[in-house]
């Protein structure tokens, strides 16, 4: 093992008993060498080690294998990223007319299509791809198209609806068939089902507490009520982030992207094709806690770009319950990266990938660990911060205008799954998207959710308003960050 190696493999060792990580899945190549390919530290938290095969779910990292995945039928001749996607989906509606009948496969893949996330208008519903598909006319926009970048998981079911169309199968069928098996990626799977009964797999985790960053309990694999392995019914939203991969297989993945399409001999994809997907196509504004290192940032398609410390740079991180990724690409230092942990919502995978290339460039001023380790924390204590403020500060001395039992009930808002509120001996709980938590008062017909949390942040506020008749009839909650996000309304 060469000098670079041996020290990058020690700095993660050490960095993941630092950070509370139980393994790391590690892989970096350079000029068509492989410079590290293994997994550190114990894949169970206990006896097993982690692997070049142990599997870790790559979550939004898939984003970059969708949009490759349709320029494998654009090279083919069988797709346009410039035509309206409501021609390859004529029953395709959006809650904007015009951006229903605009907007491109190309304005969904760079996250310009002016959807907001609406997170839990799929996490943990239960509906189906195609019931998500329907719901979307009722899910409003919160920007023009084409007019800022607003991330979302939307964009991606969208993309993988079109793949299905077009190519007549299912969208984890062909990815696998027509780019991850002819990369020989053979260990990756598209079926989150088939990693959660793989031999050689980690286990998800977490730390002991919400929000914090030390201690280290097990939790489950994410699995989406809509999934059925028996009739090989997938994660809906699976071109948002279904592909379960190893260091051994992102190996192939990186020696790919970096050969702009081409694996042997074979011209996979298009080389313009690859230089679209690597190509901005929306700004996202500046480097934020990676600057002044990251600058200039934008987004691709299924990759966000930067000029860093004067290089382009690809990279995309991933996060599903017990795990985070990040895949980082130099090319013009033929470099790529990939680092993920089994631990929820950890940035010592970016931070690896950052010291990585700093070790290629031969920088050392990155303070990598110490600065990322510290907005990690800051970025948890923001999430409480940005989720109380929604309440305001409470009024003192008020109280429910009603007795508790009034706002018990079931609320309805189209494109949403239900919320229920339970009363039990004066106090409220709600149950939402398979979610259920307890709601304290905050103030006037204002209650807050409280633990046990879940799936649903601390301090998330639900606005109860009454009917002319006096009755309670609405509960609006603001489900999303986005500038020009308006609170749902659910009625009752």
């Amino acid at each position: 093992m060469n000098n670079f190696a041996e020290s990058l493999r020690a700095q993660a060792a050490e960095q993941a008993r630092a950070w509370d990580v139980p393994s790391l899945s590690i892989c970096v190549v350079q000029d068509g060498k492989t410079l590290l390919c293994d997994g550190i530290g114990m894949r169970d938290n206990a006896s097993r080690p982690a692997d070049a095969q142990t599997l870790y779910q790559i979550a939004s990292c898939t984003k970059a294998f969708t949009a490759t995945a349709a320029a494998v039928l654009a090279t083919e001749g069988k797709l346009d990223f410039d035509t309206p996607v409501i021609e390859y989906l004529p029953a395709f509606r959006l809650n904007d007319r015009y951006a229903t009948e605009n907007l491109t496969l190309r304005d969904f893949l760079s996250h310009r299509s002016g959807l907001p996330r609406h997170e839990y208008a799929w996490y943990g519903t239960g509906f189906s791809r195609e019931q998500l598909l329907k719901n979307l006319k009722d899910l409003p926009l919160s920007a023009p198209i084409r007019y800022r970048f607003q991330y979302s998981n939307f964009n991606y079911l969208i993309a993988g609806a079109v793949i299905e169309a077009v190519s007549g199968e299912k969208f984890e069928d062909f990815l696998k068939e027509k780019l991850l098996r002819p990369l020989g990626m053979e260990r990756s799977e598209t079926y989150l089902e088939a990693m959660r009964t793989a031999d050689n797999a980690a286990l998800p985790f977490d730390h002991d507490r919400e929000y914090t960053m030390t201690g280290i309990r097990q939790i489950p694999y994410y699995r989406s009520p809509a999934e059925d392995a028996e009739a090989m019914v997938g994660d809906p939203t699976a071109a948002a982030g279904c592909i379960c991969s190893c260091a051994s297989d992102m190996e192939k993945w990186l020696r790919f992207t970096l050969n702009r399409g081409r694996v042997g001999d074979v011209q996979l994809v298009r080389e313009d094709l690859m230089d679209l997907i690597a190509s901005s196509h929306i700004d996202t504004g500046d480097g934020g806690a990676y600057g002044p290192q990251r600058a200039m940032t934008s987004y691709g398609l299924g990759w966000s770009l930067y000029s860093y410390r004067g290089h382009k740079m690809l990279e995309h991180g991933g996060n599903i319950n017990g795990f985070t990724s990040s895949t980082a690409l130099v090319p013009d230092l033929n470099l790529g990266v990939f680092v993920s942990a089994n631990m929820n919502v950890t940035l010592l995978a970016d931070a690896l990938v950052q010291q990585t290339v700093d070790m290629a460039l031969g920088e050392t001023d990155g303070n990598w660990f110490a600065r990322l380790k510290a907005y990690n924390q800051a970025m948890f204590d923001n999430v409480i911060s940005f989720f109380a403020a929604f309440g305001g500060q409470a009024v003192a001395g008020t109280k429910p205008s009603h007795e508790m039992a009034a706002y018990a009930g079931t609320y309805e808002a189209p494109g949403y799954r239900r919320f229920r509120i339970e009363e039990a001996d004066g106090k409220l709980t709600a149950d939402f998207n398979t979610f259920r938590v307890g709601l304290r008062h905050h103030h006037y017909d204002t209650f807050a959710t409280e633990g046990p949390i879940g799936e649903l942040p601390a301090g998330l506020t639900l606005t109860f308003a009454a009917n002319p008749k006096g009755e309670i009839s609405t509960l609006s909650v603001t489900l999303g960050s986005e500038k020009g996000l308006q609170p749902i309304v659910f009625t009752k």
